[in-house]
């Protein structure tokens, strides 16, 4: 009997008869009788809150059990598959939180998505190809497309790995339109007509690795340029891993703190948060990438497992960045948080209301985030973030962009829990990467 439960899905469900196609859809294993030891990673096929998915278990590096279970493609499942719908943690040895999918259209957490660039147009329109020459969304939300999954267990089951792929549309020009190398502006505008435009087909591969003894998972992402052909054709930001699960344990609390980490830390300094909460953003940041939710004492957030300095993911530019708000408003709406577009991460910003500054909210989306020059070519080789440049590569060798986050999950602490996570030598583990095949 083999010890390492494995299905390869190697062409597109469509194409296979349809029992196949059921096969494809998710991972299948052999379900254990009992809970895996606590040096092991087990997985078993379950229906939560009314969707099949596969489950993995879990012990972190107190001994406390964990779970995420990932929503498979098909078997009477509403939807698409390929994402979390519910992480659970237990901050004792008697108490268990669960996030869930809250529902919704953008509900659960863990697939794709990615922004088109903005560009003048030759008719001096301002916008995306997805928006203003094709009429749709220049950003749709990866769950709403099919994925094919495949699941593994390490032979020593200590590790499992889970990989969803995809393929996502990119809109962009047929013919190259390299970047002015100081401004990041294009070399000139884009043809308004459809006959000069075209939609792509990027292939992304999301890949989640549990591994015993450590307390977050880890999603790896992978978006294959390949089929673009060419740089300077498209131009996006990379949002993914994004999504929402409530969090705090279904009490449907307001968001009490922002946090992220770039070049600085960013904190707000007063609960709940509103559009008029005081904030910081100059204190240099020494360890990782991240960003996290705070309510009432529950925690959500991510981050990468690399130094900034060596990071795979490059901001956009902000204003805001290196200073407070005692010397800095949003300009554009004359509020105290920085505006939307300067988020490093997407985060509390679209979930507050824009009628009332002094209003805080409940929702808890969360995602990662980039410059929105990705599919740029040799033309753009540093971007400037509002207070120092760094190097870019937007069209990397091989054609395929990486990144990978971790997810962190669990009661905060003073200094946050996510922040402790990604400073330097933190005690807080992440799933080391695991190679799928």
């Amino acid at each position: 009997m083999p010890t390492e439960p494995r299905v390869t899905a190697s062409a597109a469900p469509s194409a296979l008869p349809a029992l196949a196609a059921a096969l494809l859809a998710g991972a299948v294993f052999a379900a254990p009788a009992t809970a895996a030891p606590q040096d092991e990673v087990s997985v078993q096929k379950k229906t939560i809150n009314g969707v099949v998915a596969d489950v993995y278990s879990w012990y972190d590096s107190r001994g406390l059990l964990r779970t995420v279970a990932l929503k498979r493609q098909g078997e009477g499942n509403p939807g698409n598959g390929g994402y979390a719908v519910q992480m659970t943690y237990r901050p004792n040895k008697n108490t268990t939180v669960r996030a869930n999918d809250p529902g919704g259209t953008d509900g659960g957490f863990g697939y794709f998505v990615g922004h088109e660039g903005y560009r003048t147009f030759t008719n001096d329109d301002y916008g995306t190809i997805a928006g203003k020459v094709f009429g749709t969304t220049d950003s749709p939300l990866g769950r709403r497309f099919p994925v094919t999954g495949e699941g593994k267990v390490a032979k020593n089951k200590k590790s499992a790995a889970h990989r969803f792929e995809l393929t996502y549309p990119r809109y962009g020009t047929r013919t190259p339109i390299p970047k002015d190398p100081k401004s990041g502006e294009f070399d000139q505008n884009t043809p308004i007509e459809k006959a000069a435009n075209q939609k792509y087909e990027t292939p992304v591969t999301i890949t989640w690795t549990f591994e015993a003894g450590r307390d977050f998972p880890r999603i790896d992402t992978a978006v294959d340029l390949s089929e673009v052909g060419q740089p300077d054709r498209v131009n996006f930001d990379l949002r993914g891993p994004y999504g929402v699960l409530d969090f705090d344990n279904g009490k449907n609390l307001a968001v009490d703190k922002v946090m992220w980490g770039d070049r600085y830390h960013f904190e707000t300094t007063e609960a709940p948060v509103v559009r008029n909460t005081p904030w910081t953003w100059n204190v240099p940041n020494a360890g990782n990438r991240y960003t996290a939710l705070i309510a009432g004492k529950y925690e959500m957030g991510l981050y990468e497992p690399r130094k900034f300095t060596k990071s795979m993911t490059v901001d956009g530019y902000a204003n805001g960045r290196g200073t407070t708000s005692e010397n800095y408003r949003c300009e554009d709406a004359d509020w105290a948080l920085p505006c939307d577009w300067e988020w490093p991460y997407q985060s509390l910003q679209y979930s507050l209301p824009y009628d009332n500054d002094e209003q805080p909210t409940t929702g808890k989306k969360i995602a990662w985030g980039s410059t929105n020059f990705y599919g740029t070519g040799d033309s753009l080789q540093e971007v400037f973030d509002g207070t120092t440049g760094d190097a870019f590569v937007g069209w990397p060798d091989g054609e395929v962009l990486r990144y990978s986050v971790c997810v962190v999950l669990g009661i905060t602490r003073d200094d946050g829990l996510t922040k402790s996570a990604a400073a330097p030598d933190s005690a807080l583990t992440c799933a080391k990467q695991q190679v799928f095949d």
